[in-house]
């Protein structure tokens, strides 16, 4: 067929793409128009996304199933993606003559099976920019090699719809421009007027009726010097000739109406040009009278400030918070000028001992943009230091945007000393300094519920001087007074500055240890209050020799109110007393209640039990029920205190979880074991695993996890070769965090095992979830078999149940053959008990035991 023959033919398609037909119109008769040429021919269009450099069916899908259309969807293009999908990868024409053969097209055999296609010719739609519209195609029911009018033909057709595409495209284009020049004129906020040159209006958008208040169709026709008032028409005439000029112009006048009400206007005019000639002139107009009140308000409020006799900053609302003005009190306050200050953040007032809480308030209200009213300390440019009491607002504009921050600054150090010194009057000892009775009562008592609220440890000293009143009749009441102020001061180098102390008397004071975890600790203070009141006072020449009755109490579950402790320390130091003075005595409820010097000793010795490696590792063997073999060891805890002998895990574990200690003695175990195994296998070349028992404050602290790699790390041991046991009660209780632990453990390497197995809650459904690695049978169900049949139930189901898992079952606790054989009777994995070995050294260990032989 000849190009002209063929451009006839497609006279019509010119027609419609001339008409801005619709596209899927045009795709149509461009398929239809093809299809009649190429015999058996199937037309598909797909649309090409840049994007997603994917294809997409627009045109064609008669021709196909909905499973095929939905497997074409968001077609990714690629080198060997069927005919379209390389078509347009390549941007050339792909020719598939058999589908079924084709490498192309393997991904998509059952489905060009389904839809009987055996041939596709794909040509890329490209324009002449070279820009990728999509891909045109013919399919057909059997193997086809097309000829090159068949090409020629599809080329053609693709050149048609990259034309439909390119014209549509265009005239969307320029009816968007138009739609947006149209928007922006119709709803700009500001009026906007079209003129002629001679200054007539042709057309007006929405706002213009706001200033002119007349309607658009009122507006047009008349000139601009209708809506200007008369002192202002020469320079808006001006104006308006100079945007003839092709010159943009701005000014601010004052308009009118068509009511006759005058206003300030902002005008704009810019010269409307056409083919490079000017044709017209566009006046933008916006009334800013109430700017101009504004600016009239604030030149009255500047002057307002200007002679404020308080401190005025304002700064704005950046993060370096720049000042931007002061007024002249500011400088008079602080000593400094403004241009020193402009474009400064405030801090520059600030010293060494300015508040750190202080300043975070004012950072937070500064970040949540809120008011604040606080006092700090400033300091001057002459280095002096004022008591600047603060109010300190965001400041919004019209659209509520923090814009600046105000503040409003009065020296107060004056009226501050002076209300510190009326209440220090009324809260100290005016003798002494310290706090009086009744303010010590006050603190006593908001201290006691917030301790008992947290529960924690508060402890109260009543402290009264041996034989004062005889001293003070003797020397003077003056002498006496002076000896009391010593005291005190004796007192304030002992007792640290967290800790209060009060004169309640004239020879009693108080002391509340508020902050003191430690129990020995308060022993050691009240020795060393003692110590340094029996050193001799020299007053006025007299050297005086005093002493001290101590009263200790502290805030056991019993009390209900703060001033039972201050009685209970009271009566400690009655105790004293009758004990000859120069002591100090623990208040205790009643004889059967453990002496809290007891509970102090003790928590110190653990704790120098851990620092002079008091502390040993014994190793219980698990044994191979099968072999006999060592198969690993548990780790066990000895203590050989210097004194009392050896002490039995069974006393000292318990207390030190009470204590947290368990967490220090905890870990020492793990960094020890952990590092004896590893020389141990280092020795006898073998691969020997050891098990270490967690206690549960261990277990869930947060660093557990790191300090379980850092041992491992500092140790070298392979992670394969540790097992942690955990009881049951430890794994049910926080039981998703528990969870989270113990895969990060398994995620480690590191084994899990479940200890004392069946003693804690026994809630099955936890085997199913924590991921444990083996379960150990407690020695209560162990020290009865056989002979017990209930416990040999059980036993032998546990056993199956934990198989069935993929558990490993240890029981521990053996102590005799018949334990031994009923266990292996019913395939227990491991044994632990008495009956292969006592716990012992490493060194003792051996790496076979007694094998059970089956009866």
């Amino acid at each position: 067929m000849s190009q002209t023959a063929s451009y006839l033919d497609t006279q019509s398609i010119f027609n419609l793409i001339g008409q801005h037909a619709e596209l899927s119109l045009i795709f149509q008769m461009v398929s239809e128009w093809l299809e009649a040429r190429i015999p058996d021919s199937m037309v598909s269009i797909m649309l090409y996304s840049e994007t997603e450099q994917t294809l997409n069916l627009i045109s064609g899908s008669q021709h196909f199933s909905n499973r095929y259309i939905e497997t074409v969807s968001n077609l990714k293009i690629g080198p060997h993606v069927g005919a379209c999908g390389a078509a347009a990868f390549h941007r050339k024409l792909v020719i598939c003559e058999n589908l079924a053969i084709d490498p192309n097209w393997v991904a998509f055999h059952s489905l060009i099976q389904e839809e009987n296609l055996n041939a596709c010719w794909s040509m890329p739609i490209i324009n002449a920019q070279g820009t990728l519209y999509g891909t045109f195609a013919t399919y057909y029911r059997s193997p086809k090699c097309p000829s090159s009018t068949h090409i020629k033909l599809i080329a053609h057709a693709a050149s048609l719809v990259a034309l439909s595409m390119d014209l549509h495209a265009e005239r969307q284009q320029r009816l968007a421009l138009n739609d947006k020049y149209r928007s922006f004129f119709t709803y700009h906020p500001d009026a906007i007027f079209e003129h002629n040159p001679a200054g007539i209006i042709l057309d007006v958008n929405l706002a213009s009726k706001d200033l002119t208040r007349l309607n658009p169709e009122q507006t047009r026709g008349l000139h601009f010097s209708k809506f200007i008032c008369p002192n202002f028409q020469a320079i808006v005439q001006t104006a308006f000739e100079q945007a003839l000029q092709g010159n943009s112009q701005h000014l601010e006048i004052q308009a009118k109406n068509a009511l006759g009400e005058c206003y300030w206007l902002d005008l704009t005019y810019l010269p409307l040009q056409q083919a490079q000639q000017v044709v017209g002139v566009f006046g933008i107009a916006r009334d800013i009278t109430e700017r101009h009140e504004t600016e009239e308000m604030l030149r009255l409020l500047k002057r307002s400030v200007d002679a404020n006799p308080h401190g005025i900053v304002l700064t704005n609302a950046s993060a370096q918070h720049a000042i931007e003005y002061v007024n002249p009190a500011f400088e008079s306050l602080t000593g400094y000028k403004k241009e020193e200050v402009l474009g400064q953040n405030c801090r520059f007032l600030q010293g060494p001992d300015t508040d750190p809480k202080t300043i975070d308030k004012i950072r937070n209200a500064l970040q949540e943009q809120q008011e604040i009213q606080i006092t700090l300390k400033n300091y001057r440019k002459d280095g002096s230091w004022f008591w600047n009491q603060l109010v300190l607002g965001p400041v919004f504009d019209d659209k509520n945007f923090c814009t600046h921050f105000i503040g409003i600054q009065q020296d107060i150090t004056q009226q501050r000393a002076n209300s510190e010194y009326i209440a220090r009057q009324q809260t100290h000892d005016s003798l002494t300094g310290l706090i009086n009775h009744h303010t010590f009562e006050e603190i006593l008592d908001t201290t006691f519920h917030l301790h008992h609220d947290n529960h924690r440890s508060l402890i109260v000293m009543y402290v009264d001087l041996d034989g004062f009143q005889p001293l003070n009749q003797g020397l003077g009441h003056f002498i006496g007074d002076q000896l009391l102020i010593a005291v005190a001061n004796r007192l304030r180098q002992v007792i640290p500055e967290e800790h209060i102390i009060s004169h309640f008397s004239a020879d009693e004071f108080g002391i509340l240890l508020n902050k003191c975890d430690d129990l020995k600790q308060v022993a050691v203070l009240a020795e060393q209050v003692l110590k340094s009141l029996s050193a001799p006072f020299n007053i006025h020449g007299h050297k005086i020799h005093i002493s001290a009755s101590i009263g200790i109490a502290d805030d056991d579950p019993q009390i209900e109110k703060s001033n039972e402790l201050l009685h209970h320390a009271i009566h400690a130091m009655s105790e004293a007393k009758k004990e000859g003075g120069n002591t100090w005595h623990w208040y205790a409820f009643n004889s059967t209640r453990t002496p809290k010097i007891d509970y102090v000793l003790m928590r110190h010795e653990l704790m120098v039990a851990v620092e002079e490696k008091q502390f040993r590792l014994v190793y219980q063997p698990v044994i191979d029920a099968d072999s006999g073999q060592l198969k690993s060891v548990e780790a066990l805890i000895r203590w050989q205190h210097p004194q009392r002998g050896s002490i039995s895990p069974a006393e000292f574990i318990p207390f030190a979880e009470t204590t947290g200690q368990i967490v220090v003695i905890g870990q020492w175990v793990l960094q020890q074991a952990c590092q004896d195994i590893v020389d141990w296998n280092k020795k006898n070349g073998t691969n020997l695993s050891v098990a270490v028992n967690l206690s549960p404050l261990q277990f869930k602290r947060t660093s557990f996890l790191h300090d379980l790699q850092q041992t491992l790390a500092d140790t070298q041991l392979q992670p394969e070769l540790l097992k942690i046991e955990v009881t049951e009660t430890m794994l049910i209780a926080g039981a998703d965090r528990s969870l989270e632990i113990l895969k990060a453990v398994r995620d480690l390497g590191i084994k899990v095992s479940v200890d004392d197995f069946g003693t804690g809650y026994s809630s099955l459904s936890y085997l199913r979830t924590l991921p444990v690695d083996e379960i150990k049978l407690d020695r209560s169900f162990i020290e009865h078999l056989p002979q017990n049949e209930k416990d040999g139930a059980i036993v032998a189901a546990i056993i199956v149940m934990a198989h069935q898992l993929g558990l490993q079952v240890v029981a521990e606790g053996i102590e005799t053959q018949a334990q031994a054989q009923f266990l292996k009777n019913y395939d227990c994995d491991h044994f632990q008990g008495y009956h292969f070995a006592h716990p012992a050294s490493l060194s003792e260990l051996k790496l076979n035991y007694k094998q059970i032989e089956l009866v």
